[in-house]
């Protein structure tokens, strides 16, 4: 609307002073060496117009033949960017249909195109991958590695690979190096604490949490429980290798974090016991029974007291269940010491309450005891019978892929998954799978299953959280400290 106003005040303009010069004739003579030219007025305005016409047509020429190879050269570049997005944009399409293959052919044209930019080697990396041509995804990951704005790409592109491989030890190397170009990612610090942890490198998986707790990379309860861990599995260390000192400190410190922890507890009461502390020892105990009473943290509280006698044992068990009435390990702890005061009635009783809860072979074998005791040899077969068909004791279970295990460990022996073992009553499982399990327990077999599987877990692009292997480590140690 405005350009055709503007185009019509111009029209007017020029018809009126077309008209002006109508009504005012005159002529215009130039004399110019033996030359003479006379013309009149309107002619001559009329030459003048048409002068300076050509003057800005050379003037755009001349322009336009100055520029040319600059907007030529600009548009072949824009042509070569256009035909580089598209051929990327259907590299990434292709990939995520599952043609891998197409997709590698499709990155290599995109890198020839767009030759700056990261995406291209990214796409091929990928596709390299999926094909399964790791040796052409590792030299484009190492060539990420050469630029900083795809360095950690290339990074974790690398440790992938490396997982999958079951290449623990160069897992490892590109996790630091992970974690020092991304120190507040919560991914990085967390993949170097698993891999740190599950390769028994606890002192470095100790200063990663610290340093991860120091950026707010945790929240303050995942940081302790961590902490108390990592503090848990040196303290075992030490103790096996007879730097009882220095495990009594690390358990007492790892204690104090996470004072609900069972073999943490039990691990600083032992200590405590050594040292003739029987009574932070029995405070220990009595700290952790009020959140997860355990078969183990009674006896090792009645083992504080060994000249015991039957009354007195039942006091101090009693004692225990207050902190956390009603629990069946208090029914049936408080059964056991009964049984063995020979104070059938009330032992009775209080199984009675556990077994409602679950049925366990070993408040079974208890029962018969005391039906023996307080009705003679006859009354035990009944409860003996059942034993058979009871499912198995509580005992420790992966939550993850529900390996039953009988001692605890920072990792599931079976799929390496990091502080995953929680007390209960194991799932119901085909005969023999409870063996298959305690093997898998035993040793670190199943490690680079572990790794295979945690690369799979990951996603190319996205960021990783999944299980570790375990590369060292065991149960808890039953056994006292060393002196």
């Amino acid at each position: 609307m405005i350009r055709a106003l503007c185009l019509f005040i111009g029209l007017a303009l020029v018809a009126s002073a077309a008209a002006w010069l109508a009504d005012h004739p005159g002529n215009i003579a130039v004399d110019w060496q033996d030359w003479r030219i006379e013309t009149s007025v309107a002619a001559g305005a009329v030459a003048f117009a048409l002068l300076l016409a050509a003057g800005a047509l050379s003037y755009r020429s001349w322009l336009w033949l100055r520029r040319s190879p600059r907007n030529i050269g600009q548009a072949r570049r824009d042509s070569r960017h256009r035909r580089g997005e598209i051929a990327l944009n259907s590299g990434w399409t292709t990939l995520a249909a599952g043609e891998a293959g197409e997709a590698l052919k499709l990155g290599r044209r995109a890198e020839t195109l767009l030759d700056q930019s990261p995406l291209p080697l990214m796409l091929s990396a990928q596709a390299a991958q999926q094909v399964g041509d790791v040796s052409v995804a590792t030299r484009l990951y190492h060539r990420m590695l050469d630029r900083p704005d795809t360095e950690f790409l290339g990074v974790r592109g690398l440790l992938v690979l490396a997982l999958r491989a079951s290449d623990a030890q160069a897992a490892l190397r590109y996790a630091r190096r992970a974690q020092a170009l991304r120190p507040d990612s919560p991914w990085a610090q967390n993949l170097l604490f698993d891999l740190q942890s599950a390769a028994g490198l606890w002192h470095e998986a100790q200063t990663t949490l610290e340093d991860a707790s120091r950026r707010k990379v945790f929240d303050k309860s995942t940081g302790r429980r961590r902490k108390a861990l990592t503090l848990f599995a040196q303290a075992r260390e030490a103790d096996e290798a007879g730097e009882t000192e220095k495990a009594s400190g690390l358990a007492r410190d790892g204690n104090a974090l996470a004072p609900d922890f069972v073999p943490g507890t039990l691990l600083a009461a032992r200590h405590f016991q050594a040292g003739g502390e029987s009574g932070k020892a029995a405070r220990a105990i009595e700290a952790c029974w009020r959140t997860s009473p355990h078969p183990e943290l009674a006896a090792l509280y009645l083992a504080l007291q060994p000249g015991d006698d039957p009354a007195r044992r039942v006091r101090r068990i009693t004692r225990l269940d207050r902190l956390n009435a009603g629990h069946r390990e208090g029914h049936a702890a408080l059964a056991g010491v009964l049984a063995a005061a020979r104070r059938w009635h009330e032992a009775h009783a209080h199984l009675d309450k556990a077994l409602a809860e679950r049925e366990e072979p070993r408040l079974l074998r208890l029962m018969a005891q005391v039906e023996e005791g307080e009705h003679g040899t006859g009354a035990a077969g009944t409860w003996l019978q059942k034993v058979s068909a009871a499912p198995p004791d509580d005992t420790w279970i992966c939550t993850g892929c529900g390996t039953v295990t009988q001692t605890w460990g920072p990792h599931c022996g079976q799929c390496g998954r990091f502080d995953s073992l929680a007390w209960g009553p194991p799932p119901a499982l085909p005969p023999g799978a409870a063996v298959v399990a305690v093997e898998a327990e035993a040793g670190n077999s199943g490690s680079s299953a572990a790794l295979a599987r945690l690369s799979e877990t990951m996603p190319d692009v996205a960021e990783p959280t999944a299980a570790l292997p375990v590369l060292q480590g065991g149960g808890v140690d039953a056994s006292p400290p060393k002196a």
